[in-house]
């Protein structure tokens, strides 16, 4: 190759080269604009993710205050209210309905209904089935157990509908109405005793004064027969049933009539043991093997009327005596507890009476239990109501008036019993500065008789 050739091609090549760099450069200044424009769409992107991070931080906060608040609302209800999706788990449940049922939300929630009620609550269960079923709005009262006792809850439950009219879940607001429904028992048993009383107080009247004057005449004709006269002995007995008659007049009419309790400081063990005699009295003349155990010792001070007291504990002394024929034993314990009562229906207005009575207090619980014959369960709940016996003899009205004589005092009284087994009797009372914070707070305190 020439020289001359040699040249002209070193300036093809330097051309060539030339128009490359040229062009690297022109695609170098491209891609860096490129990269340029790019920089900026990522940072305006970049600000605007920011922009919508930020909002959509404020929505979270947003709804988690409003979900907080309808929380704190849901809770805030006095009625316990439960949610079930279709598939029965149970998505709400409120404090209140925590403090009725005794379950807890932490435990339940995300779980079945069925599972967790059906082996003590079926009946509220059933309530619930029957709204799925018919996928209606249904209202009912139904027993439950919460775990400690057996209550009444008025129930109302509504199925939740989307607005397409598709049902998504139910919803169930229920309330405890066991107080309520023993204060309408209450109501009605104290109207049926005050026109019983009333009308005892009138029969009772007109009763006394021809068995005063049958008493009388009998007692002249006594007078007249000879001492060995068998004719005497029915007149006798005429006279015992006309004075029995007008016991049975006198309880009738003590029972009518409102108590107007004395309350003094006593030494409740005195009272028990000033009764004890006169029940060891029965024992020895009716020959009985009944052995009488006392279980206290200490002095303890109550604010009580010891009169109507003796009453009670006599009263129960002897029907524990009466209730062991073939012999056994009588415990007397006495114990001081402290009570946290939600179950305020215990303490009543009786008779127009204001009685000091109080739901959270230190008690006094006095037993008697025996090993006699025991009370049958159908019977357990009619032994306080007047003219209710199983005995051959008396009229029915002495466990009614101990009945009567406690709630003056402010307590209640309760029985234990099964049949060959023996009862228990427990009356618990408030103690002495129990009933002095009432009286400070209610007023009236102490009526006289």
């Amino acid at each position: 190759m020439s020289a001359k050739t040699f040249e002209i091609q070193k300036e093809k090549n330097i051309d060539l080269l030339s128009i490359a760099f040229r062009s690297f450069n022109q695609a170098t200044q491209t891609l860096r604009e490129s990269y340029q424009v790019l920089q900026q769409k990522i940072s305006d992107l970049n600000n605007e993710l920011n922009n919508t991070n930020k909002k959509l931080s404020k929505k979270v906060s947003e709804l988690n205050e409003v979900r907080s608040y309808l929380n704190n609302i849901l809770d805030s209800i006095m009625d316990g209210l439960l949610a079930v999706d279709l598939e029965g788990r149970i998505t709400i449940f409120n404090k209140s309905a925590e403090r009725i049922t005794g379950y807890r939300a932490k435990n339940i929630l995300g779980k079945l209904y069925q599972g967790i009620f059906e082996r003590e609550n079926k009946e509220f269960i059933s309530i619930l089935n029957k709204t799925f079923q018919e996928k209606k709005p249904l209202m009912g009262e139904r027993p439950f157990f919460n775990g400690e006792k057996n209550i009444i809850l008025n129930i109302i439950t509504n199925p939740v509908v989307t607005p397409d009219n598709k049902i998504e879940g139910v919803l169930v607001v229920f309330r405890d109405i066991s107080l309520l429904r023993y204060l309408k028992d209450e109501i009605s048993r104290k109207e049926r005793l005050a026109a019983l009383g009333e009308m005892a107080a009138r029969v009772a009247h007109e009763i006394r004064n021809p068995l005063s004057g049958i008493e009388g005449f009998a007692l002249l004709l006594k007078d007249t027969f000879e001492k060995n006269d068998e004719r005497k002995k029915w007149v006798e007995s005429i006279v015992e049933g006309t004075r029995g008659l007008n016991k049975l007049v006198s309880d009738l009419l003590n029972f009518s009539r409102p108590l107007r309790v004395n309350f003094k400081s006593v030494d409740i063990t005195e009272i028990i043991q000033s009764v004890i005699p006169f029940v060891k009295q029965k024992i020895e003349k009716e020959k009985l093997n009944i052995e009488i155990k006392k279980n206290f010792s200490e002095k303890i001070i109550a604010l009580i009327d010891p009169e109507y007291m003796r009453q009670a504990f006599l009263n129960l002394m002897l029907n524990s005596v009466e209730a062991m024929p073939e012999g056994g034993e009588l415990i007397i314990s006495i114990e001081k507890k402290k009570y946290y009562r939600s179950d305020t229906h215990q303490f009543l207005r009786e008779n127009g009476e204001d009685y000091i009575f109080a739901t959270s207090s230190n008690q006094i619980c006095i037993k008697f239990q025996d090993t006699g014959c025991g009370i049958s369960e159908e019977n357990l709940n009619k032994i306080f109501n007047p003219f209710y016996t199983t005995k051959h003899r008396g009229c029915g009205l002495g466990l009614a008036i101990v009945q009567q004589i406690i709630r003056a005092h402010g307590g209640k009284i309760e029985v234990k019993s099964k049949v060959e087994e023996g009862s228990c009797f427990t009356i618990s009372i408030p103690l002495m500065s129990e009933l002095k914070e009432i009286r400070n707070g209610c007023g009236k305190y102490s009526h006289s008789r």
